[in-house]
């Protein structure tokens, strides 16, 4: 995302939790884990949305969305936590595209949703940030060992690891609806692309447009 400097204040259009048998999946905290999280979202300043508590094994985390200010304006940014005796403790950050805003959390949507598209033993984590142009959603994975951001590939938009009007298919696929600004941007039609992993590239590869 390059060009979408105005935010948005609106929720994100759709919000999905998934789990399966073979990957991580969303698991209620624990009391003590309960209020930890209270404490360290307390601290934060600014909007922040948390995701729900979910398990690596025996083992829990979670991941909080923060507007880290960097630079001005400041950057979306996602915090991964994991659970020990002493608390949660860091575990991994992720920096999302300058220019969007974290919408903090707020009745029974939140903008971080959990979905498994990869064979990471942890399920993936739907971030929404907003711009002038509309809700975007970034997937981050610890699919390779590490936590990222995955890339979008192919479509209507340059490869990027945003896409705007995100929605989850049964199929575990992504779809995502973008103007084709055909004849011109004003006057152009929405069209939808819709994105698989591709365990290869490491990848969300676009698989249609109609």
């Amino acid at each position: 995302m390059t060009s979408w400097k105005t935010l948005l204040p609106a929720w994100a259009l759709v919000a999905v939790t998934g789990c399966s048998a073979s990957a991580g999946f969303v698991t209620a905290p624990t009391v003590d884990e309960q209020h930890s999280l209270q404490s360290l979202k307390a601290r934060l300043v600014g909007p922040t949305a948390v995701s729900p508590v979910f398990a690596d094994g025996d083992r829990h985390d979670v991941a909080i969305a923060v507007m880290k200010q960097l630079a001005n304006p400041a950057v979306p940014e996602v915090d991964i936590y994991r659970w020990n005796r002493a608390g949660w403790q860091p575990l991994a950050r992720v920096t999302l595209d300058i220019g969007g805003s974290i919408a903090a959390d707020g009745g029974a949507t939140t903008p971080i949703a959990t979905v498994d598209l990869t064979p990471a033993s942890t399920p993936e984590l739907l971030v929404t940030v907003h711009y002038n142009a509309g809700p975007a959603t970034a997937v981050l994975s610890a699919y390779g060992g590490r936590w990222h951001s995955l890339t979008f590939r192919g479509g209507l938009a340059q490869d990027g690891d945003e896409r705007f009007n995100v929605t989850v298919g049964t199929d575990g696929s992504l779809r995502s609806q973008e103007n084709d600004c055909v004849p011109n941007c004003a006057a152009g039609h929405l069209v939808t692309t819709v994105y698989r992993f591709d365990a290869a590239s490491g990848t969300l590869l676009a698989q249609t447009n109609r």
